[in-house]
C-alpha cells in the first residue's frame, strides 16, 4: 500500500506531541486513511480525556466507513476514565486497523485486537513496532518489569564531582540546560531524592522554566529529621519513603502506578539505584568545570559501569551524555524473555498480509 509506513510516522509524531501530558497513560497517536487521503487524525492530548482513535474519529472530514485506521497502540478493549477505543471503531464503519505495537498492560495486551478481528475487521500489528515501543518506552517498561522506568539524571564537573562538599549546593550548569532539565521532569511522572539533598539544596523540584506539570516530589527519608518548611513540602504533591531499600521502593511505586522516575540525586541515592541494577537511562549534563580531588564525586561503585548506546549533545556551554545502562545478565535475560514474549504475541495476532490480500495477488 503507497505510503504505509508515512501513515504510521504521521501517527507517532502526532503521539509526540503530548510527552508528560498524558502520565500515567502512554503517547498514542491516530490518522485515518480512505481511498488514499487522509480525513482525520488525532493524538491522546492528556489523561482523563479522550483517546487518540476518538480524536481521529470525531475530526474526520467525511464517513470513515470502509476507512483504514492508523494507531500507534492497540486501541483498548476496556472501560477506563474514558470507554473502549473498540467499540467506537466497530461503531464507525473503520473496515482496518494496523497497528503499530500491542499493549502490554493486562487489560489489553491482545484483547482488542481479538475484539477487533472477532467482528470481522482486517487487522494488522508491528508497522513501526521498534518507533512505537521506543516512544513509550517508560509504558513498556512499566508493564514489562513490573517497576517503573528510572532515569537517573546528574550534573556532573569535568572529573565526575557533583559537588563541593556534602553540606552545601554548588551551580554547575548553565541557563540553557536548566530549561532543558524542567522539561525532562515535566516528561516523568515523578522525581526522586535523598534527604542529604533536600537538607543542603533545598531545591524546588517542580516545572518553571518550560510549560508543564509538576512531578510527584518523592523523598527517600533515613534517620535524619526534614524540616517541613522546605520547598519540597510546599503543596500536597509529595511522597516520602523512610528507610527504604530500592526494590521494595520500586515495588511500592510500582503498586501506585507510577510509570517513571526521574532520580536526581545525591551521591549516595546514585549509587543504591546503580548498585541496584535498575537503572534504564542516564541524563549526565557536563559542565565545563573541574571541582578538584575533595569534592563530592557523582557516585562510588564497586564495580565497572559500562554505557550503551551514548549520544553526546551541547546544551549552550555545557554537554548531555545520554546512553542506557548496561544491565546484569540475569536482567538482561528477563527483559530478552520479555521481549520474546511480546514478539511471539505479535506474530499470533498481527497479520502482514491478510489471507485476502494474498488470494488477490
Amino acid at each position: 500500500m503507497p505510503h504505509h509506513s508515512w501513515h504510521m510516522r504521521r501517527a507517532l509524531r502526532l503521539a509526540e506531541k503530548a510527552r508528560g501530558w498524558t502520565l500515567p497513560n502512554p503517547l498514542v497517536g491516530a490518522l485515518i486513511i480512505k481511498d488514499e487521503r487522509r480525513i482525520g487524525e488525532g493524538h491522546h492530548t492528556g489523561f482523563g480525556k479522550p483517546h487518540a482513535e476518538v480524536e481521529a474519529l470525531a475530526s474526520c472530514t467525511e464517513s470513515p466507513e470502509g476507512a483504514t485506521l492508523y494507531v500507534t497502540l492497540e486501541p483498548c478493549p476496556h472501560q477506563g476514565k474514558t470507554p473502549p477505543c473498540t467499540d467506537a471503531i466497530l461503531k464507525s464503519g473503520i473496515a482496518k486497523v494496523v497497528i503499530a505495537a500491542l499493549d502490554p498492560s493486562e487489560k489489553a495486551n491482545g484483547k482488542g485486537v481479538k475484539i477487533l478481528k472477532d467482528a470481522g475487521l482486517e487487522v494488522e500489528v508491528g508497522l513501526l513496532n521498534k518507533e512505537a515501543m521506543e516512544l513509550n518506552k517508560e509504558f513498556f517498561t512499566f508493564h514489562q518489569k513490573k517497576r517503573p522506568f528510572i532515569t537517573l539524571k546528574a550534573a556532573l564537573s569535568l572529573d565526575g564531582k557533583i559537588s563541593m562538599d556534602r553540606e552545601s549546593k554548588t551551580s554547575l550548569t548553565g541557563d540553557k540546560t536548566q530549561i532543558f532539565l524542567h522539561q525532562l521532569r515535566h516528561e516523568h511522572q515523578a522525581i526522586l531524592v535523598g534527604a542529604g539533598t533536600v537538607l543542603s539544596d533545598n531545591p524546588h523540584l517542580g516545572v518553571r522554566r518550560v510549560e508543564g506539570r509538576d512531578p510527584l516530589r518523592i523523598i527517600l527519608q533515613g534517620e535524619r529529621e526534614l524540616p517541613m518548611d522546605a520547598h519540597v513540602f510546599r503543596d500536597s504533591n509529595f511522597l516520602v519513603l523512610k528507610n527504604q531499600k530500592i526494590e521494595s521502593l520500586l515495588k511500592s511505586l510500582y503498586e501506585k502506578e507510577v510509570i517513571s522516575v526521574l532520580v536526581e540525586g545525591g551521591s549516595e541515592i546514585f549509587t543504591a539505584f546503580l548498585e541496584a541494577d535498575c537503572v534504564d537511562e542516564m541524563k549526565l549534563f557536563i559542565a565545563p568545570i573541574f571541582l578538584g580531588e575533595s569534592a563530592l564525586p557523582f557516585a562510588n561503585l564497586k564495580e565497572p559501569l559500562q554505557l550503551k548506546k551514548t549520544k553526546l549533545q551541547e546544551i549552550g556551554r555545557d554537554f548531555l551524555l545520554t546512553a542506557l545502562v548496561e544491565q546484569s545478565a540475569d536482567a538482561h535475560v528477563a527483559e530478552k524473555t520479555a521481549a520474546s514474549k511480546d514478539k511471539k504475541l505479535n506474530k499470533q495476532v498481527g497479520i502482514r498480509k491478510s489471507r485476502k490480500a494474498k488470494q488477490s495477488e
